[in-house]
């Protein structure tokens, strides 16, 4: 009996020294082994629990370890404990920091889900929206460990709701790199972009997909056949910053200050010739390429003769050669000439005809008081009415040219790109001619070549004429001019009148002087022998009174 008694008080004293835990309870211990799935841990008077081998990363036999009593046993009767809580726990405190301090924190990225992404926090999990996971177009999902901020917590609900942002820390990222990449750059500066969007006007290009440039169309090349839309988007290419605008972080880009300056490496000055290539033809002439360069050739330097035609005489892609005019290199301008390369046609054929020559042509056009003559190889001839004869009393020139259409004509000079004809030159000015020999008082010849209500037109020679009023065409009194004359008759009339070119003539004045002259002629025969012959001669002179009176 006794003994019995003091085992069990032995054992009694045994039983109080061995650990009992709660569940949620906290409990340090020793890593003794590691076998299969559990890792056993000595948590002393020689009391083993387990834990699961997965949680024991990093440690190894021998390690202390804390864990918490999850108030279960193993199939085996070991006492269960396990790190997860305390993970949790610390996480979670870890978190909460973040949070209140405004501070990233690691995540990890766990799984796609419902229109966004399941994140690890180092033993908590969140919530990271589409709209704050900082993707690009390109991107699918994040990368496999980031930092994020935190958005909100949401304590009611177990575990906390937890929603972070990788986008606020890329916008903070990019932030800091444009304002690096920015203190970096100067105007001039060589750097490597990529294309990001190719437009009509230009391409929108990044350095690091950070800083955004724009490269214009203009600035692509200094040759104008290359385009812009040789680029296609990712592609790399060498880049010159242009401008920079700090204060709203534009930059301009240009590719083509990489390229040798065509205008400085062109070598010929005005009036050299050169090959030029039509690249394209316009309202206003043609655009030509030499090289890298763009010259114009205007429409009135395609041709001597024939400028208007220039759109049928030439052609896009075809070669001609043509002379510098005008070469502005600091404004970035060329002007060209064709037809300075040849001689004018006008020139070359007054170098053969020289002014008075007699040159023969084909009357093509006739105008008002202009007439335009085919002289052959595209030469035209100008006669104006002035040239064509010496009467000023016609008025259109058609009334010289009439009839034949292949005539003479005296080369007079250059009239602008025509050469000036004339006709009349072929002789002396017939009313000098005339005037030198006849005066008021002589008696011509003429011939009527039209009759009008008060009076008639006569050619006294070809290109001299005269004119009889009504009253000076006979003694009779008549009415009209066709009373007494034809079209086409020969008639002698007396000068009366001479003023510039206009010659007054009279029929009526010569018919009284030979009345006269014939009534002189008779008295001068009879003489007078009484008072009979006298009484005769006074009747004669009154009646040659009575005729000049009327």
């Amino acid at each position: 009996m006794e003994n019995f008694q003091s085992e069990f008080e032995k054992l009694l004293e045994e039983s109080q020294d061995i650990p009992y835990y709660s569940k949620g309870e906290r409990v340090t211990g020793v890593i003794v082994r590691i076998q299969d799935d559990y890792a056993f841990v000595d948590v002393g008077q020689k009391t083993e629990v387990v834990i699961d081998k997965n949680e024991i990363n990093g440690l190894s036999e021998g390690d202390q370890i804390t864990a918490v009593y999850l108030g279960r046993r193993n199939k085996d009767g070991y006492l269960v404990i396990s790190r997860r809580p305390l993970i949790f726990s610390e996480a979670l405190q870890r978190v909460e920091d973040a949070f209140s301090k405004g501070e990233k924190i690691g995540a990890k990225l766990d799984k796609k889900i419902n229109k966004g992404f399941l994140v690890d926090l180092g033993g908590v999990k969140a919530f990271l929206p589409y709209s704050e996971s900082g993707l690009r177009r390109d991107e699918e999902l994040p990368p496999p460990e980031f930092d994020v901020y935190i958005l909100r917590i949401d304590r009611d609900r177990k575990p906390p709701g937890i929603v972070v942002s990788r986008k606020k820390v890329l916008d903070e990222e990019i932030k800091r790199k444009r304002d690096e990449i920015f203190s970096l750059l100067e105007e001039g500066k060589q750097v490597r972009g990529r294309v990001e969007k190719v437009q009509e006007n230009g391409a929108v290009l990044s350095l690091e997909r950070i800083v955004f440039g724009f490269l214009p169309r203009s600035l692509y090349s200094w040759d104008r056949d290359r385009s812009i839309s040789e680029l296609s988007v990712g592609d790399e290419i060498d880049l010159v910053v242009k401008s920079i605008d700090r204060e709203n972080q534009k930059i301009i880009f240009s590719k083509r200050d990489l390229e040798p300056d065509p205008w400085k490496t062109f070598d010929k000055e005005v009036g050299d010739q050169i090959e030029v290539e039509i690249k394209d033809i316009n309202d206003f002439g043609l655009i030509v390429k030499t090289g890298a360069l763009e010259g114009f050739i205007h429409k009135s330097e395609t041709s001597h003769l024939r400028p208007e035609n220039y759109k049928n005489s030439f052609r896009k892609g075809q070669k001609v050669k043509a002379k510098i005019i005008e070469l502005d290199r600091e404004n970035r301008r060329l002007k060209l000439s064709i037809k300075a390369l040849h001689p004018h046609p006008v020139d070359k054929f007054l170098e053969e005809n020289p002014e008075g020559s007699v040159v023969e042509g084909k009357i093509k056009e006739i105008r008002n008081k202009i007439a335009f003559v085919d002289l052959g190889k595209d030469v035209e001839g100008v006669i104006h009415l002035e040239d064509a004869t010496w009467n000023p009393k016609i008025k259109n020139i058609g009334q010289v040219l009439k009839g034949k259409r292949l005539r003479e004509f005296k080369v007079l000079g250059r009239e602008k790109d025509k050469v000036r004809l004339g006709i009349k030159q072929f002789r002396d000015n017939p009313w000098e001619e005339f005037f030198s020999k006849h005066s008021v008082g002589d008696v011509i010849k003429a011939k009527v070549k039209k009759l009008i209500d008060r009076g008639a037109f006569v050619d006294i020679n070809e290109d001299v004429e005269g004119f009889i009023p009504l009253s000076e065409i006979s003694k009779e009194k008549i009415e009209i001019p066709s009373d007494k004359l034809s079209l086409g008759q020969e008639i002698e009339a007396k000068i009366i009148k001479i003023k510039g070119h206009d010659i007054i003539l009279s029929i009526k004045a010569l018919e009284k002087d030979k009345e006269k002259k014939e009534i002189e002629e008779v008295m001068r025969k009879v003489k007078p022998k009484g008072e009979g012959l006298a009484t005769l001669g006074e009747l004669l002179k009154e009646k040659l009174k009575g005729e000049n009176k009327a």
